[in-house]
């Protein structure tokens, strides 16, 4: 199990930032229906899963803008995994408010 912080920053062209952030919410979307544990923050979304999993996810909402008709689409990934797995709640335990 490893985690992965997605942010998809969809280029041109668009006439302003509600065009843009309509891509956006499609990658979310994407993630959202790929059945993985996820969260969605101020400037990305942190997906949950085995490898080849959220890299699958991760190769959708990165070519998921150029089918909706961007020329230019910067992706930034980190990753996180751990002998024996990570999970988004063990990550956070020491952070998230009861």
């Amino acid at each position: 199990m490893i985690i992965a912080d997605i942010a998809v920053a969809p280029l041109r062209p668009y006439k302003g930032e509600e065009e843009m952030y309509k891509v956006v919410d499609a990658c979310i979307e994407i993630i959202q229906n790929s059945g993985l544990n996820y969260e969605i923050g101020a400037m990305s979304t942190t997906v949950e899963g085995e490898f080849d999993e959220v890299f699958e996810i991760i190769k959708k909402a990165h070519k998921l803008p150029f089918e909706l008709g961007c020329e230019r689409v910067i992706t930034t990934v980190r990753i996180d995994e751990k002998f024996g797995g990570l999970t988004i709640n063990e990550k956070l335990k020491n952070h998230r408010q009861v």
